[in-house]
């Protein structure tokens, strides 16, 4: 007897792909320097083929020195900076060649915490007004809609109400930086790019910011790219890491096997750098200190971006450049001779 045919509801179905909300690829962005002597300026390449995925409701971290391209890569996602080339791709949607009008209706669903929250609210405006701005540049609501989503949005970040009124000179740092958070939350966006928001504010503050942020994230379902050069920071609020150097992406893996393994020197010599918090009983690690100064954009090194600083640069390094590539259970570096393993490196006499 023939086996009955399985009907077609009854069908095995695929699991759906999972897709990322943010696909970067090959992002770099070119800014035009006047040079002395001469009528033409001279082309730096602050980003440099950045590639990064961001899944939908986590949080990326972005690290790096001071000039190594974090701020401009995000503003570059968002189009506040136009790319020199490469794509941006938002829920599906490649952004970089989108119509004025068709990214301006995007914009409500891709917002921005800026790092300065003095320079970043415009103070002839009252806190209310500068939350409601959004709304009235991305909806249709009446002024009396407006006002109500702007007070439910300042209790949710800790705002008290009666603050609508006011003018940010009348608030401290980290309420102006709350106000900032509205601003980005009051349209109800999927995607935040938050640029060093704790970097301008008192210790105890940064950490109300950040556990705000990370309430808000958990119960919105947000998803933000974190930029930051505090290790600490990061390691607390992110689920995944991305480590630049001049203009690219040399590490990029989720925090704990980033932090517990890294495998490019250049994370490694980040990571030593991090403060103990107990000198006494945290003694095995080893102090990585660069030699040298970061190299200048308008001239990079060839090949490694990071050879003229790494103690373990070869001639491979200076006439091949490393591509990002998957070690293990996704961690990916870019580098010619990356740690295989991560054994707790022992104190030398002068850590001593």
């Amino acid at each position: 007897m023939s086996q009955p045919t399985p009907a077609a509801g009854n069908a095995a179905v695929a699991p759906p792909e999972v897709r990322p909300l943010l696909q970067v690829r090959d992002l770099a962005v070119d800014f035009k320097v006047p040079t002395k002597g001469s009528l033409r300026a001279a082309s730096l390449r602050a980003v440099a083929g950045v590639n990064l995925d961001a899944m939908r409701g986590e949080i990326l971290g972005v690290v790096g020195e001071s000039g190594c391209g974090k701020s401009t890569t995000g503003r570059a996602i968002l189009q506040l900076l136009k790319p020199s080339q490469g794509t941006v791709t938002f829920d599906g949607v490649e952004l970089t060649t989108l119509p004025r009008g068709r990214m301006r209706a995007m914009r409500r669903r891709m917002q921005m915490i800026f790092q300065d929250p003095y320079a970043s609210l415009n103070p002839r405006m009252t806190i209310g007004e500068l939350i409601e701005e959004p709304l009235l540049v991305h909806s249709g609501a009446t002024a009396r809609e407006r006002r109500a989503r702007a007070l439910e949005t300042m209790d949710l970040v800790g705002l008290n109400a009666r603050w609508h009124e006011r003018y940010p000179h009348e608030l401290s740092g980290g309420q102006r930086q709350r106000v900032g958070i509205a601003r980005a939350l009051v349209s109800n966006p999927d995607f935040i790019v938050a640029d060093e928001p704790v970097s301008a504010l008192d210790v105890s503050i940064q950490a109300q910011i950040v556990n705000l942020l990370e309430s808000l994230q958990e119960d919105l379902g947000l998803t933000i790219l974190f930029i930051a050069h505090d290790l600490a920071v990061v390691r607390h609020l992110c689920d995944r890491i991305a480590v630049m150097y001049l203009g690219t992406v040399v590490e990029i893996g989720d925090c704990e096997t980033l932090y517990n393994q890294p495998q490019h020197p250049y994370t490694q010599a980040l990571l030593s750098a991090v403060p103990i918090p107990d000198p006494l009983v945290e003694t095995e690690r080893r102090r990585r200190i660069l030699v040298g100064d970061v190299p200048s954009p308008l001239s990079p090194p060839s090949g490694c971006r990071f050879r003229t600083r790494c103690w373990k640069a070869q001639e491979i390094c200076a006439t091949e450049t490393p591509t990002l590539t998957s070690r293990n259970s996704g961690h990916q570096a870019a580098c010619h001779f990356p740690e295989t393993s991560a054994p707790a490196p022992q104190p030398t006499p002068a850590d001593r």
